[in-house]
């Protein structure tokens, strides 16, 4: 089969329409709900965005401390000193991917009731790829303050969405029919 016969029978596929279009509404509805106060100001300020905030930097100081760091945690903060630690607002908070990934998966070709064990269970694994990469940024803070910008914005940011994006290529690969 030559080139261009293949590039359009990728182009044409429906299967691959499908999965664009579940990529496309994930980033959408994750964008809506997070970037736009009308939509995040409601989900911000309930008590399970607190008790998760609290949650995730009660792990994160775990993890912090299992790797030989002395921390208090005033959750949702974490302080190696008065003046150095990290917090965890509602952006870091995962619920971006959370969002991305849960619809995409519910529009992606799949049985439901792969979709009603793997959607928790990633929503688990993305979680824990974040509060790896909050334990990182602490961590990076604690030594070197004026690096955290990078590692925050930069860095660690493509760990979470590549924990995504495998969980995604996970799905494609073994329950997409």
């Amino acid at each position: 089969m030559n080139r261009t016969k293949t590039i359009k029978k990728y182009l044409t596929s429906g299967f691959n329409w499908r999965i664009a279009f579940a990529f496309l509404a994930g980033a959408i509805t994750s964008a809506l709900l997070m970037d736009f106060p009308f939509f995040s100001n409601p989900i911000k300020d309930t008590a399970i965005t607190t008790d998760f905030s609290n949650l995730l930097a009660t792990l994160t100081a775990w993890v912090i401390k299992i790797n030989g760091y002395e921390v208090t945690l005033n959750a949702p903060s974490i302080l190696f000193t008065k003046s150095n630690g990290i917090y965890f607002a509602f952006g870091c908070l995962g619920y971006r991917q959370i969002i991305w990934f849960s619809v995409f998966l519910l529009i992606s070709p799949g049985k439901p009731i792969h979709k009603t064990w793997f959607i928790p269970i990633g929503i688990i694994i993305i979680e824990f790829s974040n509060v790896l990469r909050a334990a990182i940024i602490g961590i990076s803070n604690y030594h070197n303050p004026q690096s955290f910008e990078i590692i925050h914005a930069q860095g660690t940011i493509w760990f979470v969405y590549g924990t995504v994006l495998l969980l995604w290529l996970f799905w494609l690969e073994f329950f997409k029919k």
